[in-house]
């Protein structure tokens, strides 16, 4: 109960494979109900905000009741939208991989998703995030390898390892259905793939897609949007 089909779906091969094992190695008898099986799966979009939602997100992350959350949530934000990074990405980041100088973010193969080294261009706005919680660090804890820090004192210095519970509360303050710490990637690429002289293998590039065809999986198309384009279309005369 509680658990999606599309979880399920990915333990069931395991499953299979181990009977399967048993059965040869072992000689044992085993019946392999669940072998070609697969739960029938909803496509559940991924969540896209609007920059009207995003600000209200941003004033409600800005307005924690909690100091030591609003030392990294307010950043946590701004970072993963102007990057695109993911959010294991962002929390799991070293300041050694930071390059102020030159506005750049490292992320090695093992830091990522599709295990290929990416280098993150930083804007103004996610270097002068960085800049902020570089002086949380110089403030509190100077020797940190994490440029996501806890403040609060049962645990200052340790790593933030997630967001999930500043992050709920922050959506649910702002007024927003359904929005996961992921929706900051997806409303990311889609802003990047919308602005003008972007090319979507620049925005697939810097999302550190292996392909095009995964970066359209992530472009969402606002309603405003699309009545844009279709009034942009040429006019032919009227019957």
């Amino acid at each position: 109960k509680g658990i999606e089909n599309k979880t399920i779906n990915k333990e069931l091969p395991l499953l299979s494979a181990a009977i399967k094992w048993c059965n040869q190695q072992l000689d044992w008898e085993l019946p392999n109900p669940v072998v070609g099986k697969r739960l029938p799966e909803v496509v559940k979009e991924a969540r896209c905000l609007t920059m009207a939602e995003f600000k209200k997100l941003m004033a409600s992350v800005n307005a924690c009741w909690s100091s030591h959350t609003r030392n990294y949530l307010p950043d946590f934000c701004i970072l993963g939208f102007n990057t695109a990074m993911r959010s294991g990405e962002m929390l799991n980041l070293e300041w050694k991989r930071v390059g102020l100088l030159e506005r750049t973010v490292t992320l090695r193969a093992e830091d990522t998703k599709s295990k290929r080294k990416r280098l993150v261009p930083l804007n103004d706005a996610a270097y002068e995030a960085l800049l902020r919680l570089r002086r949380v660090r110089q403030d509190n804890f100077p020797d940190t390898q994490w440029v996501f820090t806890h403040t609060r004192p049962r645990c200052r210095g340790v790593q933030v390892k997630s967001v999930y519970g500043p992050w709920k509360k922050a959506v649910e303050d702002a007024g927003i259905d359904w929005c996961t710490p992921h929706c900051l990637r997806h409303t990311s690429i889609t802003e990047l793939v919308h602005a003008e002289g972007v090319a979507i293998s620049t925005a697939s590039g810097i999302a550190g897609h292996s392909n095009l065809q995964t970066t359209l999986g992530y472009i969402h198309e606002a309603d405003s949007r699309l009545h844009d384009a279709v009034a942009k279309l040429p006019t032919i005369g009227t019957i």
